[in-house]
């Protein structure tokens, strides 16, 4: 995996020489974030769980197994270090999987090398690799590398090699059922009657090893049952009855077997996509002769079984650290379809206080992980602005929908209880303004000064449950020094967006500097749409001006656009940055200046520690990024909101507080976006002035102390170029843009 990261970081090298070594990110989990009751969130950064796939394996070589989730709605893996019997979310060990991980991923040590080994979804099947990790880290090489498709093979009924057929949507049991010290695969059909198929390794018989995978199909009706519909299983071998002369066949499958009830065979654990809950249906036979003689649903425990969770998957590990294997369900699905699930309590967590071959599952908690990260369920959307005034930048975020608001969208308001370069965030309010009672999903918060007067206003985009419209809404800020908004004087209404549209995103900005704030809107397409205001705030008219602004083209690969704006690079000039609904996060220089030949996307790379390469990075989908300067420094940082429902903080790793080397003073943030205070940081003990392009001086008698942090207030300056002169015979622009 290192040839990736070097292959990539040459390649942005070559193709963005001024550009991509400034732009490199570390992925920051020190901004701490406290909850309503002041407690801490562990790892509030990590950016949400969905669809939550459970794993344990060795991933650092001290021989420890920790703890590896597969988010299968954005195909992200996360790690999370067991130490000292706690975990540490460490997101450079994802990068260091195969990138083509998909659907599903278990790791089960196959070859008995006491290294775990990669599962996972094929086009045509399973396909695996081997775990061959040495003193240097954690490395793979494909199982039975054929060329570009590799799938896993069994032998069928007429002795001939075939793939290991499964529907993607499944997951399989591979585990050694019969017993014999090798891995067997189990799965349900590809086609036909819903009925599971074995498929018996043989290495133990031929070799007397269990080093390799030689399957042969031995069963297409393990078990002797069949599913039928959710907890309809025929037992005993008995057929599903036909629904309307026709037979049934099967939705997607998740699979588990374990030994329920301390008999030495297999039980299993069925989950299917159209279906709430799990069955657990037990084998009266034994471990070479399985047959399944009974069933329990509300699985995995009577009092509190897993009955909310639609397509529920379950997943055998040790997650407390006590050697007894627990029980993990979470919903196996891509989406939320008819968001009918609960993502922001989709991890729900069954301690065995028995064990592991007569398991007593006790329900502890449906929010496992993701109750010590900030996780809203979906499409979690944050903006910032300093709402008490206080200098420092407080965080606010917007979500799809809250199921503890009857699915309506809310919005949090955290407060910076830090200071400006040294950021600390407290829940103070989880449902600013009481917007949950306008009924709206889908809400996508921002601050702008909508009306030119020099105040920073609310302005958000939301869908209406009723109408099913998304529009742009805004409320004007009454506070010259922070947020002072009125419900009572009514949301005003800025553009209607579209009807039935919830991946549509939109950012006002003045492109044409005519004064009036412009829309950028990214669309569920892929294109990108500026809307130019040719009226007034007052009365708007907005036109659209170019449907497929900066090549933002029809694209299945760039679907959902959101734009957000900044000096991303410290140069002095605005800066674009795109996320978008496949995970793919660009951003693009000085991006006013060319507007009529626009610049290509550099992507934004991550570089964990000092002396590791940059990488680029799985962050999540639905990416909505925002540029804040919440470390006061040169170089903003970006905080992504994902369709996870998650935050991902990204902090510039070339960022300094310092003036750069030959500069006697530095200037920021610079632009100066819909700020009223800049930093300034000297060399030396000075006074200056401020200056317009005009020669008018507009402020003076300003004192900056050396190697100090000097807070000047503009709010009295107009958006325009300035020029700041010390009494050493510097002079230094910088740029306000409110």
């Amino acid at each position: 995996m290192i040839y990736r990261h070097i292959f990539w970081w040459c390649f942005l090298i070559i193709s963005f020489p001024t550009l991509t070594l400034a732009q490199v990110y570390q992925l920051d989990q020190s901004v701490s974030v406290k909850r309503l009751d002041k407690t801490l969130f562990k790892f509030p950064w990590v950016g949400g769980l969905n669809s939550s796939q459970y794993s344990t394996l060795d991933v650092n070589g001290d021989k420890v197994e920790d703890l590896m989730v597969f988010e299968r709605t954005s195909g992200k893996i996360h790690i999370f270090i067991n130490e000292n019997d706690n975990y540490t979310y460490a997101p450079y060990y994802a990068s260091l999987f195969p990138e083509d991980i998909r659907s599903w991923i278990l790791l089960r040590d196959f070859n008995c090398d006491g290294l775990k080994d990669i599962f996972t979804s094929d086009p045509l099947g399973i396909r695996v690799y081997t775990n061959v990790s040495d003193d240097e880290g954690l490395k793979w090489r494909l199982f039975n590398d054929r060329g570009p498709q590799s799938p896993l093979l069994t032998k069928g009924f007429s002795d001939i090699p075939l793939n290991l057929q499964m529907n993607a949507s499944d997951i399989p049991s591979i585990t050694d059922v019969d017993g014999d010290g090798d891995l067997d695969v189990l799965s349900f059909r590809f086609s036909g009657a819903s009925t599971v198929e074995f498929h018996k390794n043989l290495s133990m018989e031929r070799t007397g090893t269990c080093d390799s995978l030689q399957l042969e199909r031995d069963t297409q009706a393990w078990g002797d049952f069949e599913q039928c519909l959710c907890d309809d299983i025929a037992l005993n071998g008995a057929d599903c009855a036909p629904i309307g002369g026709r037979i049934q066949h099967q939705g997607g499958k998740a699979l588990l077997t374990l030994d329920l009830d301390n008999d030495g065979d297999h039980d299993a654990v069925l989950g299917e996509e159209t279906c709430f809950g799990l069955a657990a249906v037990f084998n009266g036979g034994t471990a070479s002769n399985a047959e399944m003689v009974s069933v329990s649903v509300n699985f995995p425990n009577s009092t509190n079984p897993a009955l909310p969770i639609m397509f529920p998957a379950s997943y055998f590990e040790d997650l407390d650290f006590d050697g007894i294997k627990d029980i993990l369900v979470s919903p196996n699905v891509p989406a939320n379809i008819g968001s009918s699930i609960d993502f922001a309590n989709s991890n729900w967590f069954y301690k065995n206080t028995g064990t592991n071959t007569n398991p007593d599952f006790q329900f502890i908690q449906r929010d496992f992980l993701q109750g010590e990260m900030l996780d809203f369920g979906e499409n979690a959307a944050p903006t910032f602005f300093d709402y008490d005034g206080d200098g420092d930048l407080d965080l606010f975020i917007g979500n799809n929908s809250d199921p503890t608001q009857g699915f309506r969208s809310t919005l949090r308001l955290f407060e910076n209880t830090g200071r400006a370069d040294a950021p600390s965030f407290e829940l103070i309010n989880e449902d600013f303004l009481f917007l949950s009672a306008l009924n709206y999903r889908n809400l996508k918060p921002n601050f702008a000064d909508l009306n030119n007067d020099g105040r920073t206003d609310l302005v958000f985009s939301a869908t209406s449950l009723s109408s099913g419209t998304t529009s742009l809404l805004y409320l004007l800020n009454r506070s010259e020094t922070g947020l002072d908004l009125d419900l009572n004087q009514g949301i005003g209404f800025l553009f209607s967006i579209g009807s039935g549209l919830i991946g549509e995103n939109v950012n006002v900005i003045d492109i044409d500097k005519d004064g009036e704030k412009d829309l950028l809107i990214g669309r569920g397409t892929g294109r990108l749409e500026y809307y130019r205001n040719a009226g007034t705030f007052e009365s708007p008219n907005f036109i659209l001006e170019d449907q497929t602004f900066y090549n933002r083209e029809v694209s299945p690969f760039t679907i959902d656009a959101s734009v957000d704006f900044g000096d991303l690079d410290g140069d002095g000039t605005l800066d674009m940055v795109i996320g978008d609904g496949r995970g793919n996060l660009n951003y693009y220089a000085d991006f006013l200046s060319n507007l009529e030949n626009p610049l290509d996307g550099v992507p934004l790379v991550i570089q964990e520690q000092e002396g590791q390469e940059p990488t680029l990075l799985n962050f999540g989908t639905k990416l909505i990024p925002r540029v804040a300067n919440i470390f006061n420094e040169d170089k903003p940082a970006v905080v992504l909101g994902t369709g996870q429902g998650g935050l991902v903080l990204l902090r510039n790793t070339g960022a300094s507080l310092e003036p750069l080397p030959g500069e006697t003073v530095r200037i920021f943030p610079n632009p100066v976006i819909n700020k009223d205070v800049v930093t300034i940081v000297s060399r030396a003990n000075v006074s200056a002035f401020v200056v317009s392009l005009t020669g008018q001086v507009v402020m003076e008698n300003i004192s900056l102390q050396a190697e100090q942090q000097n807070r000047l207030s503009i709010k009295q300056l107009s958006d325009g170029l300035y020029i700041l002169v010390t009494s050493d015979g510097g002079s230094f622009r910088f740029i306000v843009d409110k």
